[in-house]
């Protein structure tokens, strides 16, 4: 699982008023946009009409935290807030750890698809909250050298459920202005959660803990009182942490008595051909690239793609919700301009790898 500073926790369990838990929302959305080009970057580094089930996997992934996002900037829009998804975009750097405060040895890298990048990032970012696992899965990592300096991503978003029914019942009224004609109805642009279209917006405490529980649901999996359950909740797909296992195994996971967890990884296949996967230059920058070489004219076209989408998502969090579907179309755009990308050398000096599309300016320091 992801481990988060519990620093965050301890201020929600203080929260005296609805702004501390707008600030952690406002973590949260950074959390989930974080994810975006880590994956993204895998399925661009995909052949044309190669991998294709293992490319669906991580495109279904996608596509639900793009959903997890909305989910989280109508929530924090509910109680007053304001999603600022430009500037979050803009304090994201690879390699790196996460956003609030991830930091138990994971540095999340861009990189392309390949068995060992979806075991070490994508698997490590998915890990459910749970000491179960799969037969042939490694175990979880141990647990931090500190008691209590730890907390899980489910945790987190508990702790700002329970953050909001606390102000609730001492008479804050977080919710008084939910300001709806703000906020994205999810059911139009993305799959049914639940087993059902759900609208996600939010106008209640009840509505606010529906959102937030799907996200966990869907990122970590339902958990069950008499044990454990790699469902997401709707009882017809798997949590993401088990949608990319299966790309690691090699295998879908299905029901399995004689397994000790109910479930293995012995399904038909998912296979992942690497040499239809093209070896990108891990955690690129436009910087990278020479001045007026393909690849840096190509990448800054990519770059300014990417620039355009996140304005356009700050429009739409912040009075525009039509606006969605420029940004879907952009998000369009941003693959034919990752094609142009692959079409070119990372440079001279690296001979044996392809440019990769830059979401940064420069790199990391």
């Amino acid at each position: 699982m992801l481990r988060i500073s519990e620093k965050h926790i301890n201020a929600l369990r203080r929260a005296e008023t609805v702004a501390t838990v707008r600030d952690a929302l406002a973590s949260a959305i950074q959390l989930e946009l974080a994810t975006i080009p880590v994956y993204l970057t895998a399925l661009f580094s995909l052949k044309q009409n190669g991998n294709r089930a293992a490319g669906a996997l991580v495109q279904g992934v996608v596509v639900e935290e793009m959903a997890h996002l909305t989910l989280a900037a109508n929530t924090l829009i509910a109680i007053g807030g304001t999603p600022r998804i430009a500037a979050a975009g803009h304090g994201l750097h690879f390699p790196g750890p996460l956003p609030l405060g991830i930091d138990d040895g994971l540095h999340v890298s861009l990189g392309a698809l390949t068995r060992q990048h979806v075991h070490d990032v994508f698997m490590a970012i998915e890990r459910p909250d749970t000491a179960h696992i799969l037969p042939g899965e490694l175990a979880p990592n141990p647990p931090p050298s500190v008691p209590g300096e730890y907390a899980s991503i489910g945790d987190f978003y508990g702790a700002i459920i329970d953050a909001l029914a606390r102000l609730e019942r001492s008479g804050a009224h977080c919710f008084a202005e939910p300001r709806l004609d703000r906020q994205v109805d999810i059911a139009a642009w993305f799959p049914p959660i639940h087993g059902r279209s759900l609208s996600g917006l939010v106008d209640s405490l009840a509505s606010a803990t529906a959102a937030l529980e799907t996200i966990v649901v869907q990122g970590e999996g339902a958990p069950l009182d008499e044990g454990f359950t790699p469902l997401d909740g709707t009882g017809e797909s798997y949590a993401h942490y088990f949608m990319f296992g299966e790309i690691f195994h090699g295998r879908r996971l299905v029901p399995d008595p004689a397994a000790p967890s109910g479930w293995s990884y012995a399904g038909n296949g998912v296979p992942l051909d690497e040499s239809m996967v093209y070896p990108l230059l891990q955690d690129a920058a436009l910087s990278d690239y020479a001045p007026g070489s393909g690849a840096q004219v190509a990448g800054q076209q990519f770059y300014d793609t990417y620039q355009r989408l996140l304005r356009t998502l700050d429009t739409v969090f912040n009075g525009a919700p039509a606006m969605l579907d420029a940004a879907m179309g952009i998000m369009y755009e941003l693959k034919l301009a990752a094609q142009k990308v692959v079409r070119h050398p990372a440079g001279p000096d690296r001979p044996d790898l392809v440019a990769a599309p830059p979401f940064m300016l420069t790199r990391a320091r």
